[in-house]
């Protein structure tokens, strides 16, 4: 392990090779915690308040508030517009767990989770909210169907 007038040394020379805001950078990445791979996709934020419990890793909001349903064409584009932002996000990086929280109009949500999987194969584990309580459900149907597949009961 180098000394302590090492690491200055070497420290001092990286400055003046690449310049101190790149070097500070480079600390600072390497100072951060490991990314958690894990990222919370909310639908529509804005009517439901969300406990902070079932938000994982990063969060984004693919829309917020009431959308314009005045035709058909307003929300195609609505909805285009949203899709289009969460593809970007997506494709960011690989991500290990995909959490859902469907809020907002129902086709809404069935397009964020067909995006969601078609981009990242990854199958969301949703939100699900009755009387009062949250629950996160985890269906991971590729394994029930394989088990029906070979004669077996899910």
């Amino acid at each position: 392990m180098p000394e302590k007038d090492n690491l200055i040394e070497l420290l001092s020379r990286a400055v003046e090779t690449a310049g101190e805001e790149s070097v500070a950078k480079t600390l600072l990445k390497l100072t951060e915690p490991e990314p958690s791979g894990e990222i919370t996709i909310i639908c529509n934020a804005g009517i439901h308040s969300i406990p902070e419990s079932f938000i994982h890793g990063e969060l984004y909001v693919a829309s917020t508030g009431t959308l314009d349903a005045s035709s058909k064409q307003s929300i195609e584009d609505a909805y285009r517009l949203i899709l289009i932002a969460l593809a970007v996000k997506l494709r960011e990086k690989a991500w290990r767990k995909i959490y859902l929280v469907p809020t907002g109009p129902t086709t809404l949500a069935l397009q964020v989770k067909l995006l969601i999987y078609n981009i990242t194969r990854i199958a969301t584990i949703d939100l699900f909210y009755a009387r009062g309580d949250y629950f996160e459900l985890d269906l991971d149907y590729r394994t029930y169907l394989a088990s029906e597949a070979q004669g077996q009961s899910p």
